[in-house]
């Protein structure tokens, strides 16, 4: 004769390969792996490339490019929310799947969008 243990455990057990079979679970492997494998290396090149642009541009007008502060306040933004995603701590899918991040408001940075 069964015992409740080996009831529960084994509905557990058969419920494995229905979960095995559940396509937003691949589905949002797949798009892990796409943010992982690509959206991080191109958002990382952004921020190599506006680090040095940054550099320069203050090297030469001795002072900071205030357009370029925004764009990559809002690609800050967009990589934790992909970051939060990737690893199971939001289910909210990033952008393109939502809106790009909204410049900060409460900043006194002036508005170019």
């Amino acid at each position: 004769m069964a015992s409740a243990a080996d009831v529960g455990s084994n509905s557990m057990n058969t419920d494995i390969p229905k979960r095995f079979r559940n396509g937003e679970t691949w589905g949002r492997l797949a798009l892990m792996l796409v943010y992982f494998l690509v959206v991080f290396e191109i958002a990382l090149l952004l921020v190599g490339l506006s680090m040095l642009f940054q550099f320069f541009y203050r090297l030469i007008q001795g002072q900071d490019a205030e357009r370029l502060q925004s764009f990559t306040n809002d690609l800050n933004t967009f990589i934790h929310a992909a970051l939060q995603y990737i690893t199971f701590n939001s289910d909210e899918k990033p952008f393109p799947f939502c809106d790009w991040p909204a410049p900060d408001k409460a900043d006194d940075a002036p508005s170019y969008y």
